[in-house]
């Protein structure tokens, strides 16, 4: 019996060497598989560094600040595409899109040219009636009217430059990164607002995101950040883009409808039913049902995903009532439009390169009371 059991100790000891050599193997190719980004940032003119400026992937967690030399170093970069962003005081932000096939390191320089001041435009003074009145506007467009958005504060709201067109726009852009802190889901949001325009009830508004993790004061509150954090990520696009990818639209409370193209539709027009529009009238004529499966192909790389469609498509949020424009499907209702014919996203949900892609209606309300980072990640 004694060589028996010298066997299987020995068959024991093999086995756990081999796990311990694929578990060393498998982190080995998950450290090789990322990007390490360095470089240095400057002034265009003078060539001098720029120290402590900002570097980050924009709407993300991911960054960090360059030196007292102005060189910076981001490491454990995903393979694929990602937009970089740098700001410093007092200079024009710069972002680029950068795309990495291969894993390792790479080096960018940045040189900031100083910013200038706005023109065309006329500034509301400081402490004036008007700007108070037109800067509640922009803020409660900024963080949305949820309820999380009564635990969201703009920290220095003095950042902004608000202008008034005389036909009736509402607009504003930062001087310096506009502070939020949301303590509804526990970040610091940092906002360089290049743009924002509100008319008739719309706005519009672009710039660069950075977020930052605020620190829980207790366990309590780390879970009640995460659970809200979990309610914000249902029915938000992306959780959409994560369904679509897993062919996982139905089951995670979704219909999507593609409109058919005009040479393909049986009838050129839809009549109403009793006075209704719905939308069994509008199915196999104007529109039909479609799976994630149809809407997306694989990228060129592993961590790509293509959401491919040349028409414009209808969204539907069944878990969540709202208005659409079909008398027989009250839910929650967005219109998503690729002019491109496509966008660029990961399993995960993480636009990498939104092609110019137009969002209306549900999904296009959300704001920083309810917005997470590209980089969130739901529990497995």
């Amino acid at each position: 019996m004694r060589p028996v059991l010298n066997c299987i100790s020995l068959t024991r000891c093999l086995l756990i060497l081999i796990l311990a050599v694929l578990a060393r193997t498998g982190t080995y190719a998950q450290q090789a598989a990322t990007v390490t980004l360095i470089g240095k940032v400057t002034d265009e003119k003078t060539g001098k560094p720029l120290p402590f400026a900002n570097v980050f992937i924009n709407n993300s967690t991911i960054g960090t600040n360059s030196d007292e030399n102005g060189n910076y170093r981001l490491p454990n970069l995903a393979v694929g595409n990602l937009e970089l962003v740098v700001s410093f005081l007092g200079y024009e932000t710069v972002k680029q899109t950068l795309r990495f096939e291969q894993p390792g390191t790479r080096t960018v320089v940045f040189k900031l040219r100083e910013g200038q001041e706005l023109k065309g435009v006329t500034i509301v003074a400081k402490k004036n009636k008007k700007r108070e009145k037109h800067l509640k506007i922009i803020i409660r467009e900024l963080l949305g009217r949820g309820k999380f958005s009564k635990l969201c504060k703009v920290l220095n709201p003095e950042a902004l430059r608000i202008s008034e067109d005389d036909d009736g726009h509402l607009g504003a852009q930062t001087t310096k990164p506009l502070v939020i802190e949301n303590y509804a889901l526990g970040y610091r949001i940092h906002q360089d607002l290049d743009d924002f325009d509100y008319f008739n009830g719309k706005v519009y508004y672009g710039g660069a995101t950075r977020f930052e993790l605020l620190v829980p004061k207790d366990d309590a509150q780390r879970k009640l950040w995460r659970a809200n954090q979990k309610e914000a990520y249902k029915g938000s696009l992306k959780h959409l883009l994560t369904s679509m990818v897993a062919d996982s639209l139905q089951e995670q409370g979704f219909k999507v409808f593609q409109v058919i193209p005009d040479s393909l539709r049986i009838f050129k027009s839809v009549r109403s039913v009793n006075g209704y529009n719905t939308i069994a009238n509008h199915v196999h004529n104007r529109i039909e049902p479609v799976r994630g499966m149809r809407l997306v192909r694989p990228g060129e790389l592993p961590t790509e995903r293509l959401v491919v469609s040349r028409t414009q498509l209808e969204v539907f949020n069944m878990n969540r009532n709202g208005r659409s424009p079909y008398a027989d499907m009250p839910y929650a209702y967005t219109q998503i439009t690729l002019p491109q014919g496509y966008m660029v996203t990961t399993p995960q949900g993480w636009v990498v390169m939104p092609m110019g892609f137009e969002i209306a209606g549900d999904l296009g309300n959300d704001r920083f009371s309810n917005l997470l980072p590209a980089d969130w990640k739901r529990d497995e």
